[in-house]
């Protein structure tokens, strides 16, 4: 998956600091859920469910911040095998076009070769040409596609980097 504008105005690139990448916080929750809303929609993860979420996977959660504002962040989750799935990636539609989202999945994919991560995968919609233009270029490559994956008419395709080449 890959802001809300209710913790401050617009990035505004020539006069903001520069993103700090870090581990998300329990704090953080509130501002990624409003993320998540504004850039999926009804297919955004409901609070309740990224505060399980975060309780599983938080040492692997990133958030980019500014001034104390989230302006996006990767949540991580690792599984069996030296896996681990980006279970969503976004960055505030304020925030957007600056590379924060290359960054947040380059940071990703450090963080996965710190845990010894052999393989990253996401899934991605079809159509959706720039994340799969950033994914692409970061090393990630079809893996797989589903007509369904979320349900009738929500094809995904499945993308993998591998960590171990």
């Amino acid at each position: 998956m890959t802001s809300v504008t209710a913790q401050g105005s617009a990035l505004d690139i020539a006069t903001s600091p520069t993103p700090v990448f870090r581990l998300a916080a329990r704090a953080d929750l509130d501002p990624v859920a409003q993320i998540e809303a504004e850039r999926f929609g009804e297919h955004s993860y409901p609070y309740f469910a990224l505060r399980q979420l975060f309780d599983l996977h938080q040492a692997t959660w990133l958030v980019a911040e500014a001034d104390g504002r989230v302006l996006g962040y990767v949540l991580i989750a690792l599984a069996p095998q030296r896996r681990a799935w980006l279970l969503s990636l976004a960055v505030a539609a304020d925030s957007a076009g600056h590379g924060l989202g290359t960054e947040l999945v380059r940071q990703a994919l450090r963080k996965c070769r710190s845990l010894d991560v052999a393989s990253v995968l996401i899934t991605v919609r079809p159509t959706n040409e720039a994340a799969y233009t950033i994914y692409q270029r970061e090393g990630f490559e079809w893996a797989d596609h589903e007509e369904r994956y979320f349900g009738a008419g929500e094809p995904r395709d499945v993308l993998e980097c591998r960590l171990d080449r």
